[in-house]
């Protein structure tokens, strides 16, 4: 019976817990696919310490406890905790109690006390948003569960028999078993994002008949067991894929550093003084002459590369090594004419610069939600320009790579920036229909970040787009698992 108790109590502890992870893991989001809410990780940790019990007798002497929990967050305040402990309480009377069948006898009690309880944790100082972490909580929880217990009495008269089991009476059909409420407060420290320390009281009291005998002696006034304790938690994070416990996270962190990035960026500027087609944000010449021809800096045309700009060139096409003078004529060098390999050369290489001008050429850039490779409707207009280009242009191949913010492990980091890549280059070929042996798939991983910060940044989460190079050459798949969630939107899940 006893047996059977204990397992029903130890499955519904294990159906909680698992309810409360797929109610918190499957939540969907109402905000097109946007989650302020990070995916965050279980807490496991081992305590121990110092117990002892504040009751009749009051001889206590020094006893220990040792336990292990699970913690989960429900949201940025509130947790469950489930929590096992074993206590060892001890004390000794010199005759001045009155035991329950010996009256002004001295014994000592020892008392074994082995608890699992389901508590709520609440955290208190969490809801002031003026750091992205925590790094001391304070805190304090309730909770309630079973105990088994049994408390052994020596008495100091070795004529007097002791009992090893002391029974309760009219309590023998509940035997050692009981329920229990339990109640305290502690404060944490983080050391890393993986692990912190604790010290916490908590005090224990049970329920039934057992209440006022566990020293052995009763008044009908329940014992209380107190419990001051050293608790080291580690945060199951998979190797930094998951945030925190939600009780150590600002709950409004992703949402203002969204916002903050947001203010940073600059303002859209169409204006293009000079006409060139070049908008003034991006143009390196502001006051080119109506009608001459810029390359995508804006900056005129030079041909052949001798520093004046063709619309200013008597000779707009010079070879090579020729000396100029300021109209643009040659003075020395190969001049005008030449011969059919040095033309050969000239063309050779107006060619090689017409292909780095091409590389130079800017192409958009998308970015990406946390821990997502899914890309974004807003972003569909930029990869459509990319396949417009590319098929206007179709000697061209362009360099489709992925990057990564600093939320997660490296090794993760990689595998994701390779597969928004590769989620960018499926949704180009498919949707738009663009050759795959034209795009070069390449990652970076969290290494080339736009923004130098630490942490969550949506400049960074991004797949950055530019005309291939010869050197240019596809990256191989990392190895590992594939992580985060999701694929490009405009592709049925099972064809991707």
């Amino acid at each position: 019976m006893k047996s059977s108790y204990l397992k029903s109590l130890l499955t519904a502890f294990v159906l909680s817990f698992a309810l409360v992870s797929h109610a918190q893991d499957d939540a969907s989001s109402p905000y097109g696919g946007i989650q302020a809410t990070p995916k965050y990780a279980w807490e496991v940790g081992l305590h121990g310490g110092h117990s002892f019990l504040a009751g009749d007798v009051t001889g206590f002497q020094p006893s220990w406890g040792a336990g292990f929990h699970l913690r989960r967050a429900l949201d940025y305040v509130f947790s469950l905790r489930f929590d096992a402990t074993y206590y060892n309480f001890v004390g000794s009377t010199d005759g001045s109690v009155i035991s329950y069948r010996n009256e002004g006898e001295a014994y000592t009690y020892r008392t074994m006390y082995a608890s699992g309880n389901v508590q709520l944790v609440v955290v208190f100082n969490n809801l002031r948003w003026d750091k992205p972490v925590r790094k001391v909580n304070w805190y304090g929880f309730l909770g309630g569960g079973a105990v088994y217990t049994t408390t052994a009495i020596d008495f100091t008269n070795d004529t007097i028999a002791d009992y090893p089991d002391l029974v309760i009476p009219g309590a023998r059909d509940l035997g050692n078993l009981a329920g229990a409420f339990e109640m305290g407060a502690g404060v944490a420290f983080k050391i890393s994002p993986a692990i912190n320390i604790a010290l916490e009281h908590k005090i224990t009291t049970l329920v039934g008949g057992r209440t006022d005998y566990l020293d052995g002696f009763n008044s009908r006034f329940r014992d209380i067991g107190n419990y001051t304790n050293l608790r080291i938690n580690f945060n199951l994070r998979k190797k930094g894929a998951l945030s925190e416990p939600l009780y150590w996270v600002n709950p409004l962190d992703v949402v203002l550093k969204d916002i903050s990035e947001l203010k940073e960026r600059p303002v859209l500027d169409l204006t293009d003084s000079d006409g060139d087609g070049v908008i003034d944000m991006l143009d390196q010449d502001n006051d080119t002459p109506a009608g001459v021809p810029v390359d995508t800096r804006g900056l005129p045309l030079d041909s052949d590369n001798d520093g004046i700009p063709d619309y200013q060139d008597a000779e707009p096409y010079s070879p090579p090594a020729t000396q100029v003078d300021e109209q643009g004529r040659a003075v020395a060098g190969p001049g005008k004419y030449v011969t059919e390999e040095e033309l050969e050369q000239v063309v050779a290489q107006q060619a090689a610069d017409h292909a780095a001008a091409v590389t130079a050429w800017f192409l958009p850039t998308i970015h990406f939600n946390p821990d997502s490779y899914s890309v974004r409707y807003a972003d569909y207009p930029a990869l459509e320009s990319v396949a417009r280009v590319m098929k206007m242009n179709p000697d061209i191949r362009v360099v489709v790579k992925g990057f990564t913010d600093k939320t997660a492990s490296s090794d993760y980091n990689e595998m994701l920036s390779y597969q928004r890549a590769q989620a960018a280059i499926d949704l180009l070929v498919n949707q738009y229909d663009v050759p795959r042996e034209r795009l070069i798939l390449q990652y970076a991983g969290e290494d080339e970040p736009l923004v130098p910060v630490s942490g969550s940044n949506y400049i960074n989460r991004r797949v950055e787009f530019f005309v291939a190079g010869p050197e240019d050459e596809e990256f191989p798949r990392p190895e590992g698992k594939p992580v985060g969630k999701g694929s490009y939107r405009g592709q049925k899940e099972s064809d991707y």
